[in-house]
């Protein structure tokens, strides 16, 4: 009985044996790869998404008040990843009114849909005397404050307050 018994075991291990090493390894290099490419592709598209943001650098401001007029200039950098649509700029006088929102400019022309910020570019403008309230609004030597609205192309908006002393 033990003879049979041996000879019915071996029969069972030589019907269930297990895969060649050479196939388990395909296998396990397979698997690897496959996992690499997922993580591969989820992390670069979550960067792709982080890296397409919205932002600005204000690089000039200047309130002159000269020979009873007034100027304010403005100019700014799109510093982001998205192109803007829209940049604004409102300020607010010695009596607390806002004059604007008026549009900044690229190429001589007012930003919109069709005359983009591109990221990396300059918008910017100059608006005179009587357009943001005369100069008896404005006193030298005071800091006011001025607001800019940037929208990016899919409607995304930040707002950036910065202040501006007058100078003569």
């Amino acid at each position: 009985m033990a003879f049979e018994e041996e000879k019915m075991l071996r029969k069972v291990a030589r019907w269930r044996r297990g895969i060649s090493p050479l196939l388990a390894t395909i296998i396990l290099i397979s698997i690897t790869v496959s996992a690499g490419l997922v993580i591969y592709h989820f992390f670069f598209s979550t960067a792709g998404t982080a890296s397409a943001t919205i932002s600005l650098e204000v690089t000039s401001v200047d309130l002159v008040k000269a020979g009873g007029k007034i100027m304010l200039s403005v100019t700014i950098k799109n510093t982001g990843g998205k192109p803007l649509k829209a940049a604004t700029v409102t300020i607010w006088d010695d009596d607390g009114a806002s004059h604007g929102p008026w549009n900044l400019q690229i190429n001589g022309e007012n930003v919109s849909s069709s005359n983009q910020v591109n990221p990396g570019a300059f918008a910017s403008a100059t608006f005179l005397d009587a357009s943001i309230g005369g100069a008896s609004k404005y006193t030298v030597g005071k800091s006011y404050p001025v607001k800019i609205v940037i929208t990016a192309t899919d409607g995304s908006t930040l707002d950036k307050v910065v202040t501006v002393t007058c100078e003569s």
